[in-house]
This record gives C-alpha cells, sequence and structure tokens, in this order.
C-alpha cells in the first residue's frame, strides 16, 4: 500500500529514487490543463480544487481566501504555526505520518504503518499479525519494535545562506562536497547541543533552499491497538493501489516520556506523552466536493528532474527493478510456505516486496502510457526559450540544464554496477549488517564532526536498534537464495563496471565455472560466521576494526571489503555532487523565477500540507467511480478465503446491522473508505485527514493505480488518494473489538454495550 509501506513494514530501503505515490487531480478546465505544464495548474487555476501541490507550511496562508471559499473555518495561516492547532499534532514515525488524537499521547496511524511492531510482538504460538492487538489498560501496552520513534517538529529555521553564502565560487566538485556537509553537520549539532530533539538540514528546490528541522524525539513507543490483519489489510495485495477499497488501515501507538516530561528509553516508570495539541476525531458527514486538508510527510517525489534523467528512470532503473522484484518474490513465497515460523519471520519482507512489485509495474505503466518524457521534453524547452527570450535572463540562468546533462552522464558511466551494487547489498541482512558494522567501526575511530553522515554518535542507537530488530525477520536460507541471485548477476556485468570485491572472492574459491563459484563462496560466508546471533553481532558492533579482523568471520570480512569499494563508489559521487549543487540549485531558480516563486518543492521528507476534495473518477471509457465505499462492499467482497476473510464479529457485527451511530445518512449505510484529489506520496501513509473545522475525519493509507506514476509527473484526471473514513475506525473499535476504553480516552461514549 505505497511506498512507505514497504519501509513501514520491511524496514528495508530499495535502491534508486522516487517512491510509490498518492495523488489527486482537480476540476479546472480540462483543454487549459493540457495547454499549460502541469505543475503550474493549481497557481494559474486560482482553486484548491486542483488538488496537485504538497505545500511547505509556510506557504499555505497563500491559498486563505481559495480555502475559504471552500468552507474552511481554520485559519489558514495557523498552518504555518508547527506548535499551533492543528500542525502541533501531526508526528512523524519515519517512514509514516501519524497524529495525537488524545491529551494522553494516543497516536492514530495506519495498520500497515504499526505492523512492523506487531509482528515483533508476534509468536507462532500468539500471531498478533493475524488476530491483531487490544490493550484494554495502559499496564497492557507493549513496547514497539527496537527503534520505534514519534518525532514532534517544533521548529523549522531557513539556514540557506548558512549553507550557500560565503562560498568562493571556483570551488567545486567534492571541495564543495564538503563544505556543504560541515557546514551541515555544524547546524546539526548546534541544534541538537540541548538535548531531547532530533535535527536535520533539508534541501529544497535542489539546493535553491536549506532548512534546518528541529523535532523533538520520543523513544518510548508502545503499541496499543491493532485491529485483525483482515480488518487493516482487507484485500491484501489484490486490492493494493486499487479501488474501490474497503480497508480498515488503522492502528494506535502510545508516546510515553519521563516523569519530567523529557524524551526516554523505555522504562516501567515512564508516563504518557501529553501533546499540546491533539486533534479530534470527526464523526460528521463528508460527500462529493467536501474539502479535505492532508498534513504530513511525503517521502520522496522526482517532479523537477531533467528529462534525460526521467529518461534513465523509464528505461534502466524501474524495468530493472520489476525483475528483481519478481525473483525475490518467488524466493520468498516458497520459504514463507515452509512453516508458521518462516511465514511470521517473512511477513514485512514479504509484504514490502510485493507492494515494491505493484508499485514499480504501475509506475512504469503510467510513464509508457502518459508518454511522460515527452512532457518533459516539452517543459524542458520551454524553460530554454524563457531563458534565451532574455539577455539579463540568460547570463544568469544560462547553461544550467547543459551542465547538469555533463554530470549526469559522469554519473551514469557506471550505471549497471552501481544499480546492482545497490540490490546486493540489501539483498542479504546479514552482508548488509556486516558492511553497517565495518563503516562504523572506521568511523568510530574519527572525530565527531569528521565522521560520515549516518554514522556520527547520534546515530549509534538508531544502528543498535536496527541490528536488534532484525532478528525478528533475518532466515538465513533466504539470506542464501537472494544473496546467491544477485551474486551471478554480478558476474554479468560489462568490463569497466565489475564490481571487483565479488569478482576477487569467486575467483578465489577455485571453482572454474560461475555457478559453482557462487556455491562455493555461499557456503563458505554462511558457515564462518557469528553475524547471524544477536549477541555476537551486538558484540561487533562496539568492536574496533582490529578486533573485528581477529574474528576471522567470513561474512564480516566479506561485508568490509565490499562496504570498502562501494565507500570508493561514493567519494566519486561526492564529486559530481559537489558540482551538481550549484547546476542544480541554478536550474530551479529559473523554473521558480519563471514561475513567479509559486512552486512547491519536491517532497523529501519533510513535513507538507496539501489539499483538495473527495471525488471518484473515470478509469475508463463508460466507467465511473464513486468517491466512498460502505460495509455493504465489504460483505460483498467477503469469501471467508485470505485475502477477503473479514473477521467473524465483524462479518456478525455487520450482517446483523448493528453500525448505530455511525450511518452516513447520504450514504444509507456505514461509511469505509473515500476518495479524495490530494496529492500525497509515500510517506503520507497514516496522515491526517482534516474536516473544514480541522477534525480528523480519516486516515491516508493509500493511492489508486492510476496514480503510480505521479512522482515523476502529476496527471490530474485520474491521480487519486484513498482515506479510511473516521467513522469506520470508531465503529470497528466499537461494535467489532470492543475498545470502548480507547474510545472514551478521545471523548466518545461507545455506542454498543459494553463487552
Amino acid at each position: 500500500m505505497r511506498e512507505d509501506r514497504s519501509a513501514a513494514r520491511g524496514r528495508e530501503e530499495q535502491p534508486g529514487a522516487g517512491s510509490g505515490s498518492e495523488s489527486g487531480p482537480g476540476r479546472t478546465n480540462v483543454k487549459l490543463r493540457r495547454l499549460l505544464p502541469l505543475t503550474l495548474v493549481l497557481t494559474i487555476a486560482g482553486s484548491v480544487h486542483a488538488g496537485e501541490g504538497m505545500w511547505m507550511p509556510e506557504q499555505v496562508p497563500l491559498f486563505q481566501e481559495q480555502l475559504a471559499a471552500l468552507g474552511m473555518t481554520v485559519d489558514a495561516k495557523s498552518f504555518s504555526d508547527l506548535t499551533g492547532f492543528p500542525m502541533g499534532a501531526v508526528i512523524s514515525l519515519g517512514g509514516c505520518t501519524a497524529s495525537f488524537v488524545s491529551p494522553k499521547g494516543l497516536v492514530v496511524t495506519n495498520h500497515h504503518c504499526a505492523f512492523g511492531a506487531v509482528q515483533y510482538n508476534s509468536t507462532p504460538e500468539r500471531d498478533l499479525t493475524v488476530n491483531g492487538f487490544l490493550a484494554k489498560s495502559i499496564d497492557e501496552e507493549l513496547p514497539a519494535a527496537p527503534g520505534s520513534k514519534v518525532w514532534v517538529t517544533t521548529k523549522i529555521d531557513d539556514v540557506t545562506e548558512h549553507l550557500r553564502g560565503k562560498i568562493d565560487a571556483t570551488i567545486t566538485g567534492k571541495k564543495r562536497h564538503d563544505v556543504l556537509e560541515e557546514r551541515t553537520k555544524a547546524l546539526v549539532a548546534e541544534c541538537e547541543r540541548p538535548g531531547g530533539v532530533r535535527c536535520r538540514v533539508a534541501s529544497y528546490f535542489e539546493g535553491a533552499k536549506y532548512l534546518r528541522i528541529t523535532q523533538m524525539e520520543i523513544r518510548d513507543v508502545r503499541l496499543v491497538y491493532a485491529p485483525a490483519e483482515k480488518v487493516g489489510d482487507f484485500g491484501g495485495e489484490i486490492d493494493n493501489f486499487m479501488w474501490p477499497r474497503h480497508t480498515g488501515d488503522f492502528s494506535f501507538y502510545r508516546a510515553y516520556v519521563g516523569r519530567d516530561g523529557k524524551p526516554a528509553d523505555f522504562s516501567k516508570d515512564n508516563v504518557p506523552f501529553e501533546p499540546a495539541q491533539f486533534l479530534k476525531v470527526s464523526t460528521g458527514e463528508i460527500s462529493d466536493g467536501d474539502l479535505v486538508i492532508v498534513a504530513g510527510y511525503p517521502g520522496r517525489t522526482s517532479r523537477h528532474v531533467t528529462a534525460d534523467e526521467y529518461k534513465i528512470a523509464e528505461e534502466l532503473y524501474y524495468p530493472r527493478s520489476i525483475e528483481h522484484y519478481r525473483t525475490v518474490a518467488s524466493i520468498l513465497a516458497a520459504e514463507s510456505a515452509k512453516s508458521d515460523a518462516a511465514r511470521i519471520r517473512l511477513a514485512s519482507r514479504s509484504e514490502a516486496n510485493s507492494n515494491g512489485l505493484k508499485r514499480f509495474e504501475g509506475t512504469l505503466a503510467g510513464m509508457k502510457k502518459g508518454n511522460l518524457l515527452a512532457r518533459k521534453r516539452t517543459e524542458e524547452a520551454e524553460l530554454k526559450a524563457w531563458i534565451a527570450a532574455d539577455p539579463a535572463r540568460a547570463k544568469r540562468y544560462g547553461g544550467a540544464l547543459e551542465e547538469v546533462a555533463k554530470l549526469d552522464a559522469r554519473k551514469w558511466a557506471t550505471q549497471e554496477r552501481d544499480f546492482l551494487a545497490g540490490w546486493l547489498g540489501r539483498s542479504s541482512t546479514l552482508l548488509s549488517q556486516a558492511t553497517t558494522i565495518s563503516r562504523l567501526a572506521i568511523e568510530r575511530g574519527k572525530k565527531d564532526a569528521l565522521r560520515e553522515p549516518g554514522y556520527q554518535e547520534r546515530d549509534w542507537p538508531r544502528i543498535r536498534a536496527a541490528s536488534e530488530r532484525a532478528q525478528r525477520s533475518l532466515d538465513v536460507d533466504v539470506d542464501k537464495l537472494l544473496l546467491a541471485h544477485f551474486l551471478k548477476l554480478a558476474v554479468s556485468l560489462p568490463e569497466g563496471q565489475r564490481i571487483q570485491t565479488v569478482d576477487k572472492a569467486l575467483l578465489a574459491t577455485g571453482e572454474t565455472t560461475a555457478d559453482a563459484q557462487v556455491t562455493a563462496l555461499i557456503e563458505r560466508l554462511f558457515t564462518n560466521t557469528k553475524l547471524a546471533d544477536k549477541t555476537a553481532r551486538a558484540a561487533m558492533l562496539e568492536e574496533t576494526p582490529a578486533q573485528q579482523r581477529a574474528r576471522r568471520d567470513a561474512m564480516l570480512d566479506f561485508g568490509r571489503e565490499i562496504e570498502a569499494e562501494q565507500f570508493g563508489y561514493s567519494l566519486a559521487g561526492d564529486e559530481i555532487q559537489g558540482s551538481m549543487a550549484i547546476a542544480k540549485a541554478k536550474y530551479m531558480d529559473a523554473i521558480l523565477a519563471m514561475r513567479g516563486g509559486k512552486v512547491y518543492p519536491d517532497a523529501n521528507g519533510t513535513l507538507r500540507v496539501t489539499f483538495g476534495t473527495l471525488e471518484g473518477y473515470n478509469p475508463r471509457d463508460g466507467v465511473r467511480y464513486n468517491s466512498q465505499t460502505t460495509i455493504d462492499g465489504v460483505l460483498a467482497k467477503n469469501t471467508g478465503v485470505d485475502p477477503f476473510n473479514s473477521p467473524a464479529a465483524l462479518l456478525e457485527a455487520a450482517r446483523a446491522g448493528r453500525t448505530a451511530g455511525y450511518v452516513d445518512a447520504e450514504l444509507g449505510a456505514l461509511p469505509v473508505n473515500f476518495l479524495t484529489n490530494c496529492d500525497t506520496t509515500g510517506g503520507n501513509s497514516g496522515s491526517p485527514t482534516l474536516n473544514r473545522k480541522g477534525e480528523l475525519c480519516g486516515l491516508l493509507f493509500d493511492g489508486n493505480y492510476e496514480s503510480i506514476a505521479s512522482d515523476w509527473v502529476f496527471v490530474p484526471e485520474v491521480a487519486r488518494s484513498i482515506h479510511v473514513d473516521s467513522r469506520y475506525m470508531l465503529w470497528v473499535m466499537d461494535y467489532v473489538d470492543g475498545a470502548h476504553n480507547l474510545m472514551r480516552e478521545m471523548g466518545f461514549e461507545p455506542k454498543s454495550s459494553p463487552k
């Protein structure tokens, strides 16, 4: 269910740029849309109905008039106040969005975003992944998976001048990259010095603007409630990215802090966090044309890439990734079928891979069907013509696109190797751990300010937590099969793009054929390693390079050599990136100037706001999809066979008509999901969907199949976001699972008799 589902459920990033998408179109004149660059439509049309745009909070006041015309009673200016209502209630889980819904730190997000915690607390004897979980009291709440965090954004500072200012114009390449990195680290260190917060410097408009974001980091997160799997994931991968939809994709966490109100590690003495802001959950009706606002943390989009960069994605990255996803899927399916323990162990990885495959297939199809490369070429030609039309503009912006193209050509000279190396590094949990452990040992020996980003002291707790969390999904047999597959592919890389460490290791086996070499290497790596042991792995994380070498651990030694070679790749990349920082910033400055500054930046994992309305669409000739679904659709889809096997308690309540208090008068039934034309993407999963009063009327959890390519180019006629209706959430809590304690905490008296 979106790109971030992979991160949330599988905790594994796949190589490459871009992400799955949840996007939304609008109602401005279709002919006008066809004549204008798509990213201009919202601004020129002057209507939030256009849907397009993942706007920075500071930009929302620009739309005060349009939002008010649609009935919004919340002042648009309030969205730029990150500690006020409603933005103070919107939080990040890292890969997903969530929101506070009670004064006692109760957090609501998607079921698939909390699935990692559900899986972590599951065993074959107590399978929460299937049956769900409900804490009837605070004492019954379970620690979420290691490394689970809640980040509350408290401040954003413009640090563009700190990053871009007073740099010698002649400095390019790695020297410029190092200056930017040094300044970034200094800004982050200064921000985090008081403690209790996490800071980052984010780039906007390809480096034309930089903001420093301060977030309170809550480290004690606990699982409170997750409905049964066939509520939270009803329809599974068959319904993924599909409409009509009937999924109760919601779950609850709680954030805890020390008794002093400050972030603290897990302890029984900790108390629920008391947020300054929390959202009221709505039981009001919504229908076609009603305004909705989505606030969240979208992951990555690539709408401002050049046409050449887009071409590489369409011709290499997506087709090759699809091939790999399919192979991984077959291996995971075969191994999962061997036992319940294997199924639970591989559940997150399997679903993440299935989601990735469907997303990539849909994106590639959308790219080709929409002739998006031609659109990008047209937009680029318009920009070049605008620059050339004025001598002053030509002097300021001329040559930007040409310089980007030259730098891209240098980067793509090793694209086959770099692409496969990314997949190889992620194919095996043990190899991934080995490379991380090896790099950490090297970086520990440096002063903190000189360590590589991601390996500074601030990152060590995250690395330890990821190592511990990996144990729950580790399957050595799967590791062997996947690593062997990608090693065999490495044998076929062209000359000049070989992975030298792999070639050396295969040759050292003494075997004469590629298959025999790979088989022998796999046997040696997995027979002579302790990395599969959680305790041994934790000890390795604290060791020096010399201590690690003394172990003579085959997988750790192989990982060290792989990591060293890839580190060399990254140094070459820094050289290109340093120069690209100048060229891309000039390119985006030109776009901003051409469009009068009213442009939203590509999504980059930072807080954004998007708005639109409930709206159906026409997927193909003669077919019209409505914007809402009801419980009748759940009953019609239910077959009793996975993935359409609703829990017995839900079926009983629905068939008996026990829905009082949650029926939509216009629909005449209990609402389940709804469509909007809001522009969202991976990372937005779990984002609160707000009505005109600023109340939580739903949770965004997916996008339709037609929207998948929207990370690259926005196609407004068919792109839609999918949300679970807050009334369905409350009904399941009330009539199905008896989560009355949580309902009362949120200010609702259950409609059913207490169980």
